[in-house]
């Protein structure tokens, strides 16, 4: 891992499945996609196949919205998604070209999840998609614990 790309690892206590099932529908994504819960995410497509598109608007508080679009370019259920990542304008972070890499293995107890974010070359872009990965995989992780999410 470099200073231009973000790793987070979690152990989650539910199979590969239902981890991957999280990624693989808009409405699902909308309910944990999201660096914590005082920002929400609207998810205004998700077309959730390769080459398929996605966008997300992401309500931050006081007001802003900071758009994200991407397309998905590997998916292998339930072990692994490849999707690229781009801040729109004007974000400070706007127009990297960035990658998502999503993987599954299975552990005793349920599955190690891991999200290796990479080309963020920008400074401060790691630090900040390392923090939103891991708020977001914390609200994923009770998402699949209880159903609910804070």
């Amino acid at each position: 891992v470099s200073e231009t790309s973000a790793e987070v690892t979690r152990h989650l206590g539910v199979p590969p499945e239902r981890v991957f099932a999280a990624f693989a529908s808009a409405d699902r994504v909308a309910r944990w996609l999201s660096p914590s819960a005082e920002i929400s995410l609207e998810v205004l497509s998700y077309d959730f196949r390769v080459r398929g598109a996605y966008r997300f608007a992401y309500r931050i508080p006081g007001g802003a919205v900071m758009h994200v679009r991407g397309a998905f370019r590997e998916i292998e259920p339930p072990w692994r998604l490849i999707f690229s990542w781009v801040i729109e304008p004007p974000d400070e972070h706007a127009g990297i070209e960035s990658e998502v890499r999503v993987s599954l293995a299975p552990v005793a107890g349920g599955c190690v999840l891991t999200i290796v974010h990479e080309r963020l070359d920008r400074p401060g872009a790691a630090e900040r998609h390392r923090a939103g990965w891991k708020g977001a995989l914390d609200r994923l992780d009770l998402l699949l614990r209880t159903g609910t999410q804070r």
